[in-house]
């Protein structure tokens, strides 16, 4: 049972509004907050989304040093690339 629940989880965090945005954002290239303005715009919603996709184990963050200054830039793990692979599946039935 844990994992129908585990699996509920995770439609439900894919299914909010501008999850799936900011995944196929981050699987093209790791993207700091500031980068994923385009795929969500509203700043609290955007905050929230990473929040729920990392928590899901969909996205990680992580720090790159550009220049002398280093920044958080989240990245797509491998659950989060099969979710968006079966997504994409589910898109072309």
């Amino acid at each position: 049972m844990a994992g129908n629940s585990a699996k509920r989880n995770l439609l439900y965090i894919i299914a909010q509004t501008y999850a799936l945005d900011v995944l196929e954002a981050v699987n093209k290239r790791p993207m700091r907050f500031t980068d994923l303005e385009a795929a969500c715009p509203n700043e609290k919603t955007r905050s929230q989304r990473l929040k729920e996709l990392e928590e899901g184990g969909l996205i990680t963050t992580g720090s790159l040093k550009i220049g002398r200054r280093y920044f958080v830039h989240y990245t797509l793990t491998s659950k989060g690339r099969q979710a968006l692979q079966k997504v994409r599946e589910l898109g072309d039935v």
